[in-house]
């Protein structure tokens, strides 16, 4: 993008959003992890930042230099169950320091994973990142550790089970936090709820789609018989049951595909009952017997969803019927089932695939290259094949025409590592396999294991937990923070303006002024942006682009001639940029454009918008009045924010006339739930001004 002139233009800068200098941590946060995004205001005239971490109790020091925005992830200096001071200085131009900012104080919570046992057998063959894993036992939980074992973040107290890691770092679960409403839910590090059902579903799988809907997984009932051959035919005959075959007379459920908008409706299903056979089930297994202790039938037990959006088709792992199936979307017309073949399945001859031989299998995904990869937990394996015994594998094979499967790869776990439940396979950037196994063979203690292999099945790193610990799925991810972005303006310089002092731009014929935009992340994310001003004096950016990690995309505005004819000497110019998938991390900045050559002097302009903020009662409970007076027609936002930065209510944006205005605040969220008790920040933000105030909810 080329560079364009301004000519005779100051540009004055500020954020629309910041409760002092330092940004994040925020005063006071509980972190859940200890690699931590640190992020402050841009200071004008800087060169490099300096950052200093206190560690309180031992007051230990760190000095982090030569920072070159104002966005820096630490990943070696914050420990577990501590409390912290940091605070920031800039190098400036003229080779000299700022003051330090005020400093600000975060705490880190508890670690969660307190031993795992680490093998490294050729570090050099490892895929770089953090490896995340969760399940039900001892609660649910999630954690996420480097190599070596250590834990770098965890669920704190939401009970949180891990679900998938989309590719741009997204995060979907199940919580059992205030149970129902979230045993499907998406979440940031911050453990944010993003999205939840606000119903109970199965826990098993959340996906998200292009266009922000979800698939998830529920559980739908309809009578069907109970077989005469399996081994507690008479138990169930004692109880008065026929088990002939044909008489529907017991409770079975599987899984039904749902569909929800963001705004939780239901906007598409998919039935088993609709779709399957009854004479298809599982007559080799456990799962009978497991019906005649719960007196229902766990028909599918469909654990997995991978949805094409390319080709639309949704491709469904049903457990214990052994079976994959493509689904096309959205008729929901069955393309194919991959499965066992007639001896275990009555309808298994009619499936493709029949000599994968995988069964009670976890965790289908598809692959760039079209291939498909699983976790075959191999319950009945000791019935399939010659060995006789239950042994798990991770393979990965391709489907030719929707009508020949062959194997491409798979690893055979050893039968100490067989797992029964759970399971998981991922493809890495290096191509190695990520394989973890619960390990808990019928009977015996759990194992959890987690192993990372190459293409050439050699492994190269193992970690084993303690037996009282069961996951469900294993993820290696490049690091945490995958919302983490800066914007940064440059050239930047402190500038005289009416009565202030703020922080601006002095163009000078031939300089370029530069809206840089850095992924601060380990992944490559789109961003939106928009740049436009009320006047019109600036050719307006809007655009997406992907920005990969680490990387820098530069903006420049063309200020057009229209700022000559103009009857104000200023007009006030919006950046806002948006990670569209962490938009919850957007930022909007604010300047104010200045004609330097206007006659009207800077120093009688008067930048003053808003005057006389308070809110009355304070401390309240559970209704705030929020006064304030405009000092001009403007646009104003009111938003309030909890100590940890965390935006609770967008109260008002509008545009408003002169005067004095009050809007009520009764103390409930966006979801218009009840907040808890707790100091609270609002801003006001109008024209180039924010305030910011204090209150107070008791309870």
């Amino acid at each position: 993008m080329k560079l364009l002139k301004f000519q005779n233009i100051l540009i004055i800068l500020y954020h629309s959003i910041c409760l002092g200098d330092l940004i994040r941590p925020s005063y006071g946060q509980e972190l859940n992890y200890i690699h931590v995004v640190f992020e402050w205001k841009q200071k004008p005239d800087a060169t490099h930042y300096q950052l200093e971490l206190i560690e309180l109790n031992s007051n230990s020091t760190c000095l982090i230099d030569s920072l070159k925005t104002n966005l820096f992830i630490d990943r070696s200096n914050v420990l577990w169950n501590k409390i912290y001071q940091w605070r920031v200085r800039a190098l400036l131009h003229s080779n000299d320091y700022t003051q330090w900012s005020e400093p600000s104080v975060f705490i880190t919570k508890e670690s969660k994973l307190h031993f795992v046992n680490i093998t490294n057998y050729q570090d050099s063959l490892i895929q770089d990142g953090l490896t995340m894993m969760g399940g039900p036992n001892p609660i649910r939980h999630t954690v996420v550790i480097d190599r070596h074992g250590n834990e770098i973040w965890n669920d704190a107290e939401y009970s949180f089970k891990i679900n998938h890691v989309d590719q741009y770092g997204a995060i979907y679960g199940n919580s059992d936090h205030l149970f129902p409403d979230f045993t499907a839910t998406k979440i940031n590090y911050n453990m944010d709820f993003l999205w939840s059902s606000n119903q109970e579903v199965d826990p098993h799988e959340l996906k998200e789609t292009d266009r922000n809907t979800f698939f998830t997984l529920r559980n739908i009932f309809s009578n069907g018989p109970i077989p005469s051959d399996i081994s507690v035919a008479e138990e169930f005959r004692d109880l008065g049951f026929l088990a002939d075959d044909t008489t529907n007379e017991f409770p079975w459920y599987g899984q039904e595909i749902i569909e929800f908008d963001h705004d939780n409706n239901i906007v598409w299903s998919w039935d088993p009952f609709d779709h399957f056979s009854l004479d298809d089930h599982d007559r080799h297994g456990h799962t009978w017997e497991e019906a005649y202790i719960r007196m229902k039938y766990d028909w599918t037990h469909s654990n997995s969803i991978y949805f094409d959006e390319f080709e639309s088709s949704i491709y469904l792992s049903s457990r214990h019927l052994s079976r994959i199936t493509k689904i096309d979307y959205p008729s929901g017309e069955v393309i194919y089932n991959i499965g066992l073949p007639s001896d275990y399945i009555a309808s298994g001859d009619s499936c493709i695939g029949n000599g994968l031989l995988f069964n009670f299998q976890h965790h289908i995904e598809k692959l760039e290259n079209g291939n498909f990869t699983l976790f075959d937990n191999g319950n009945i394996s000791n019935q399939i094949f010659d060995h006789g015994l239950r042994i798990s594998r991770a393979i990965e094979f391709e489907v030719i025409g929707d009508s020949v499967c062959n194997m491409i790869w798979s690893y055979s776990l050893p039968n100490t590592l067989f797992g029964r439940a759970g399971g998981s396979m991922q493809v890495l950037g290096n191509n190695n396999r990520l394989i973890y196994t619960r390990g808990n063979a019928f009977g015996a203690q759990n194992n959890p294991t987690i192993i990372e292999v190459t293409n050439d099945q050699e492994v190269v790193w193992k970690l084993r937990g303690p037996s009282y610990y069961a996951w469900y799925r294993a993820f290696r991810i490049p690091s945490i923070h995958p919302d983490a972005f800066s914007v940064l303006i440059d050239p930047l310089s402190s500038i005289k303006a009416g009565s202030e002092s703020v922080d601006g731009i002095m163009h000078i014929d031939g300089t370029n002024i530069v809206v840089s935009i850095k992924n601060e992340s380990d992944y490559d994310q789109p961003y939106f942006y928009k740049i436009k001003d009320d006047k019109r004096w600036v050719q307006a950016v809007t655009g997406t682009d992907i920005i990969n990690a680490g990387d820098i995309l530069e903006l420049s505005l063309n200020v057009l001639s229209s700022w000559q004819t103009s009857n104000t000497p200023y007009t006030d110019i919006d950046i806002i940029v948006t990670p569209i998938k962490h938009s919850y991390a957007e930022k909007h900045l604010k300047f104010r454009l200045y004609d330097r050559s206007d006659s009207r002097s800077l120093e009688d302009i008067d930048n003053t918008v808003i005057n006389d903020i308070d809110n009355l009662p304070n401390p309240f409970n559970p209704i705030t009045n929020i006064s304030y007076e405009l000092m001009q027609e403007s646009d104003v936002k009111i938003l309030v924010y909890d100590v940890m930065g965390r935006k609770v209510k967008d109260l008002l944006d509008k545009r408003q006339d002169s005067g004095k205005r009050s809007i009520k605040w009764n103390a409930m969220d966006n979801n218009g739930q009840n907040v808890s008790a707790g100091l609270y920040f609002y801003t006001i933000e109008a024209g180039n001004n924010i305030k910011t105030g204090k209150m107070l909810l008791l309870k």
